[in-house]
């Protein structure tokens, strides 16, 4: 009963999900555990308060200056186009959205809590941007 609930729960957040990034989102998805070798130990270590980030931008910036950053931050790591956002969700952590190469990351901020997770179309770049206590961390 309680794997249901979650479910359902999970299921309604999808859709808010999907509705706030709208044409930005493909319909296709990675299905749990079925991420690339690699992409959760590097998630693992980004956690690690041994990994030095970066790149970092103050978290008191405007949110215009936040969304140049970020656009900047996938665009220097060949990130366009295609691409996997994580979701945060069990059902399906890994959303495919095709992007703009810029204008589109307050979208994904209203969509969708940090850490913000980007995971290139062909599998081989992963970008993880995660608030810390006075900052943005890349």
């Amino acid at each position: 009963m309680q794997q249901k609930l979650r479910e359902y729960r999970e299921k309604a957040a999808l859709e808010i999900i999907e509705a706030k990034l709208g044409d930005l989102r493909t319909g296709g998805s990675l299905e749990p555990g079925t991420e690339p070798d690699g992409v959760t130990a590097a998630i693992r270590r980004s956690r690690s308060i041994c990994t030095d980030p970066t790149d970092q931008l103050p978290d008191a910036t405007p949110p215009e200056e936040l969304d140049t950053w970020l656009d900047g931050l996938l665009t220097g790591n060949s990130m366009g186009g295609r691409l996997y956002v994580r979701s945060h969700l069990g059902i399906l952590p890994w959303l495919e959205c095709e992007v703009p190469e810029h204008g589109w990351t307050a979208r994904l901020r209203e969509a969708i809590e940090e850490p913000w997770m980007f995971l290139s179309g062909t599998f081989d770049s992963l970008v993880i941007v995660t608030e810390a206590e006075y900052s943005y961390e890349a």
